[in-house]
């Protein structure tokens, strides 16, 4: 009987994997980075003929470790938010398939504006498989999209953009491809205008999403919910509840 339930369970596991294609982006280091926590704790309380630098050196990983967590879990929080507030537009995006039927996987990833690469408040990867251009890739391999969005108040509004750019580009990416190349490439271009062209189709689709997004949030508050608090605040508030659960378990540390 247990073996039954034990591949029942492996069996919803599985099916869950499969159907979830909006993913936090620093999922997949999320548990290497808590046992790289843990270890560095007990290292600093079992060591005690460590120098003050190699100390400096341990907490100074620590505290890049807990903004990890933290941006974690306002990554968490934040797309569970999109997913109230506009579960249609969630959906469609949790659903995408490329021009092939293939299932692509979104990863999402809110970032302090200092770790972008590229000063846009938002971003989505564009780039398609060795040896195929209809499939995507990026950072987490082939049949995937990556989304960075700057950790700023009106965040939600960002995110909701930059899926509608994704809504367009996966199903179409091989024909978008080539729009983009004749557009935007060996061009001085802002970043925050690529995408943009006044007759680029993704970008029309990200003001699309601009609109069905804000539509929904009028409608979320019509039915008397709360403001959303500012991913400003709310990062402030995770990483302060992310190290008291941290003094919690280790007493004896400092930050």
């Amino acid at each position: 009987m247990k073996k039954y339930c034990l591949l029942f369970t492996i069996l919803i596991l599985c099916m869950h994997s499969i159907s979830a294609k909006i993913k936090n982006g620093y999922e997949k280091e999320i548990i290497s980075r808590r046992l790289s926590l843990k270890g560095l704790h007990d290292i600093l309380r079992s060591n005690n003929n460590l120098s003050l630098s190699e100390k400096k050196k341990i907490k100074d990983k620590i505290k890049s470790l807990i903004d990890y967590i933290s941006y974690y879990e306002l990554t968490e929080n934040l797309l569970e938010q999109l997913r109230t507030i506009a579960p249609d537009l969630y959906h469609e995006i949790d659903t995408i398939k490329d021009s092939k039927g293939s299932i692509t996987d979104v990863y999402v990833k809110f970032i302090p504006k200092e770790q972008a690469r590229i000063q846009a408040a938002g971003t989505t990867s564009i780039a398609h498989a060795a040896d195929d251009r209809n499939t995507y890739s990026s950072e987490y391999g082939e049949g995937t999209v990556a989304v960075n969005i700057w950790i700023v108040s009106k965040a939600l509004w960002v995110l909701s953009h930059e899926l509608g750019h994704v809504k367009y580009q996966v199903p179409n990416l091989s024909s978008y491809l080539q729009f983009h190349k004749d557009n935007y490439h060996n061009r001085i271009t802002d970043p925050n205008c690529v995408g943009h062209n006044t007759n680029d189709p993704s970008g029309k689709n990200a003001i699309s999403f601009d609109h069905k997004f804000n539509e929904n949030y009028i409608d979320y508050q019509r039915k008397g919910n709360n403001h959303v608090v500012s991913p400003l605040v709310l990062i402030q508030d995770i990483r302060k509840r992310v190290q008291l659960e941290m003094m919690a378990v280790y007493p004896l540390a400092s930050l």
